[in-house]
């Protein structure tokens, strides 16, 4: 628990969640400054749009690989050397992204970094979902995706204007200085005061306990939310410019804005996820999804194409407000970390098998055609949550150990 009593010592909570948070911002724009401009990378090289598409695939699949691995040791990664280590290693995977001028050698470094950089998510973001206390984890979602929203929505704002104006390797350098940044604030986290649940043995054994039916409804939703949102994420830079005539620039400034709405949209939307349960409020973003993804296929303009962009993103923030609470509605507090980490890998896998679809569609068909497959993934979505929703329990508070 953030901010428990050891001893006599005490520590402020506030404090421990707002380093949580700044931190969990700067990682992200980190991140975030990359992403947006790799498909202008891969074209400066010459490389394919499906060959993207593949590098993109192997980035989430290291995540898929690791994600639930490191919220098994969730709770041991909490402390200074390990953070200092990991942390290293991290700024010197994107160092090497600079420097990687082929498809093999930008691909692989990709897949280290996917593996590699969320070595902390699980653990940051059950602080974030546990800080306010139970019956709050919609809300303690949300707030969660504010941070982590606003540092992806300032790194894709500048991250095409960077790489525009000073290049490739201008840009490599921010993002290094981003990532320091956060993983420096982790640093000074009082981690001898922040009382979390003991670390429990047995990595096959956490991963049998935590994967019941519930837990599985709900992972299986993520995968087809995550696999819609590389339309966005990672192909409104494509489809932007050949099909209504907008700039690089402009690209990232739009998904930017779609960030930042899927942000706020989980914020507000997450007190009414309390309210209602989680399980109630899953086919409404998926709804949105659906009018998101075939409103941008009938598109007739950019502004027109925006809209329907940010409607895509609202559905993606109700979602992410809804998702991981109801996923973790029973899962005992031993196992939240695992839990976490388990729920990040099934959203890796959506984002591993959201480019590979989208690019094979848009390679043989052509661009157009990828919006009614997503809008299809939408609608099985909703269909999967609609039956089965239900007020759905929260997760269990945290307690002391």
């Amino acid at each position: 628990m953030i901010g428990a009593t050891r001893g006599a010592r005490r520590f402020r909570p506030t404090i421990a969640v707002t380093l949580v948070y700044a931190s969990t911002a700067a990682t992200w724009a980190a991140y975030a400054l990359l992403a947006v401009v790799l498909p202008f990378r891969f074209e400066a090289l010459g490389l394919s749009v499906v060959q993207y598409g593949v590098a993109i695939a192997v980035l989430a699949l290291g995540m898929v690989l690791t994600e639930s691995v490191w919220g098994v040791f969730a709770f041991r990664v909490g402390n200074v050397r390990t953070i200092l280590v990991l942390g290293a290693a991290v700024a010197l995977v994107y160092a090497s992204i600079g420097v990687s001028d082929t498809f093999v050698t930008l691909t692989a470094a990709l897949g280290i970094l996917g593996g590699l950089f969320v070595f902390q998510v699980p653990l940051m973001r059950w602080m974030a979902l546990t800080a306010l206390g139970p019956g709050t984890g919609g809300r303690s979602t949300g707030i969660y995706g504010v941070f982590s929203g606003a540092g992806l929505v300032v790194g894709t704002a500048l991250g095409a204007l960077v790489y525009v104006n000073f290049g490739f390797g201008a840009l490599t350098v921010v993002v290094v200085a981003a990532y320091v940044a956060g993983l420096s604030l982790t640093l000074f986290l009082p981690w001898d005061r922040v009382d979390l649940p003991r670390p429990q043995p047995g990595v096959g054994r956490h991963l049998r306990a935590v994967f019941t039916r519930p837990f599985a409804f709900a992972v299986s939703c993520v995968v087809l939310a995550y696999l819609g949102k590389a339309l966005v994420w990672n192909f409104l830079q494509y489809y932007s410019v050949a099909l209504f005539g907008g700039s690089p620039t402009e690209a990232g400034y739009v998904i930017g804005a779609a960030q930042a709405t899927s942000l706020l949209a989980g914020a507000v939307l997450g007190i009414a996820v309390d309210r209602w349960g989680p399980g109630r409020s899953a086919p409404f973003g998926f709804a949105l999804l659906t009018v998101g993804a075939f409103g941008t296929m009938f598109s007739s303009s950019y502004s027109e194409m925006v809209g329907a962009t940010l409607l895509f993103a609202a559905g993606l923030g109700w979602l992410s407000a809804s998702l991981l609470p109801l996923a973790l509605g029973d899962v005992p507090l031993g196992l939240q970390g695992t839990a976490v980490g388990v729920f990040g890998s099934f959203e890796d896998l959506g984002l591993l098998v959201g480019p590979l679809l989208i690019s094979g569609v848009y390679a043989t068909y052509g661009v157009r055609n990828i919006f009614p497959v997503v809008g299809a993934v939408a609608v099985a979505g909703a269909l999967l949550s609609f039956p089965r929703h239900r007020g759905g329990s929260e997760p269990p508070g945290p307690a002391e150990n």
